[in-house]
């Protein structure tokens, strides 16, 4: 069922799935298998920048074992709010289908399995698609979907699909998807755009001002301001319907957890190595949660309003044209005195 808007990479034919599921085709014949751990690699070699992109085994590992604390949760429960909201404005219960939903960047799948678990508790059927990069966080996201599936009963309604794939070229149908997300990434609205349907939903997620302020003046001598403005990034193509921050404090109790969130962060290659040394020695540290969450509608390309207003002009002139031609025509039979009568 979820496969029916997958596309080919190769070729951007439909991916349908063989028997079993197991393998996904198109119809030139370019066959995608199911990896053991149930994710599908959609990202060709070619595309790649490096051998290994996106996050690496190290830097997954130390996310999930920070992010399993719960420690982002209360960024979790606004976001699925959120979602669910949406959900039900587009009428999803109610619904033959069920809703398409995307979280672009989905790492290691901690937030988008409490997507998948918040629809279905509110009895909203969906599919939802995970998409990342990184190889090494969509089999940890393939994995932890398969474990909670065993431990919760969710409506067999509900799927999810887990992607190897660039969000620069998102392997979906053009207009497929009803609610997309992107947590702490860089934003790619042509992409987005280019698969979320006319009044679907984008909403991101991005750090404040004064996210992990506490961190970062361990680490940096200096603390720069980050300019970023997701309402300026996103173009003419979406309009901003709501904008949330969630801001809090909590404590790192230990050690490994001070490090786990260091190694999920940029801050881990940006700082110098005689600057993390600082944190080696702590056992506790408060840190603030800052969080900014912006809703966006998708709307109708303003380009290709203009294009066909402008292909539609000429024919109403060439139109009004003939009319008048045929007009002219009649009024010169009438008064030509070389016309029998």
């Amino acid at each position: 069922m979820t496969a029916s808007i997958l596309l080919c990479p190769v070729c951007k034919e439909s991916l349908q799935a063989n028997e079993n599921n197991k393998s996904l085709s198109c119809e030139n014949n370019h066959t995608f298998d199911r990896a053991r751990q149930g994710y599908l690699n959609l990202l060709l070699a070619h595309k790649k920048k490096s051998k290994n992109p996106g996050d690496s085994q190290e830097m997954v590992i130390a996310r999930q074992a920070f992010l399993n604390s719960d420690f982002y949760r209360p960024i979790s429960d606004s976001l699925n709010q959120i979602i669910v909201d949406a959900a039900l404005k587009l009428d999803a219960s109610e619904k033959e289908s069920p809703i398409q939903v995307l979280d672009i960047g989905c790492g290691e799948g901690y937030y988008s399995q409490r997507m998948h678990h918040s629809l279905s508790d509110h009895q909203i059927k969906h599919n939802l698609f995970g998409l990342d990069i990184s190889k090494d966080a969509v089999i940890a996201a393939a994995k932890r979907a398969k474990a909670e599936a065993l431990k919760e009963d969710v409506p067999a309604t509900n799927t999810n699909e887990w992607l190897v794939a660039s969000a620069i070229d998102i392997p979906l149908q053009e207009k497929s998807i009803d609610i997309a997300t992107c947590l702490f990434t860089r934003l790619m609205p042509e992409s987005y755009h280019k698969v979320i349907k006319q009044d679907g939903y984008f909403i991101c997620v991005n750090t404040g001002e004064k996210h992990l302020i506490e961190l970062r003046e361990k680490l940096y001598d200096k603390i720069t301001k980050v300019e970023f403005d997701p309402i300026k990034n996103m173009g003419e193509d979406f309009e901003l319907i709501d904008q949330q921050q969630v801001n809090y404090q909590n404590t790192l109790s230990s050690q490994q957890q001070i490090q786990d969130l260091l190694l999920m962060t940029p801050h881990n290659w940006r700082t110098k190595a005689e600057n993390k040394e600082s944190l080696s020695s702590l056992e506790e540290l408060t840190v603030t949660i800052d969080a900014q969450i912006h809703v966006f509608k998708a709307k109708a390309k303003a380009v290709i309003i203009a294009e066909t207003a402008a292909e539609s002009k000429p024919e109403q002139e060439l139109k009004e044209a003939a009319q008048n031609e045929e007009q002219n025509e009649e009024k010169k039979e009438k008064f030509n005195p070389w016309t029998k009568s």
